[in-house]
């Protein structure tokens, strides 16, 4: 087996501050989106059609989904939304846990639903949001 040499060794290194750096600049501009508790909403999608908008409040709320690809249950408190229920064989949903940030999302392939974290008034630098309709 070949020893690494220095200039390997460099460019290991290079590689991964690039790596750091651009992860690290994606992971900052997501922090800073602007929006307070309270303005933002769950839209909550099956088989890629919305199925209910859901605000975001401090109040507990429970959404019991059933439809013909499966039964979930949502539950919205703490300005967030959690899966807490999903009969899907392997529910893997119920492992995302706790969203409560712009662009975060649950997805149940079985049951093809999908919640996504949504600010209905983003802020005017927001990169994401569309500047011109054709």
């Amino acid at each position: 087996m070949q020893k690494l040499k220095r200039g390997d060794i460099v460019l290991i290194l290079v590689v991964l501050l690039a790596a750091a750096a651009f992860y690290g600049v994606k992971w900052l501009n997501e922090r800073n989106e602007h929006f307070t508790q309270g303005e933002l909403q769950a839209v909550i999608s099956i088989n890629g059609k919305t199925y209910q908008t859901v605000p975001l409040t401090k109040e507990e709320q429970i959404i019991d989904i059933k439809t013909k690809f499966g039964h979930n249950t949502l539950k919205v408190y703490d300005y967030g939304i959690e899966m807490t229920y999903s009969d899907a064989p392997l529910p893997i949903a119920l492992d995302m846990g706790f969203i409560s940030r712009p662009k975060q999302q649950i997805i149940c392939i079985p049951a093809r639903l999908m919640v996504e974290v949504v600010n209905p008034d983003p802020s005017p630098d927001d990169k994401d949001a569309l500047d011109a309709v054709i």
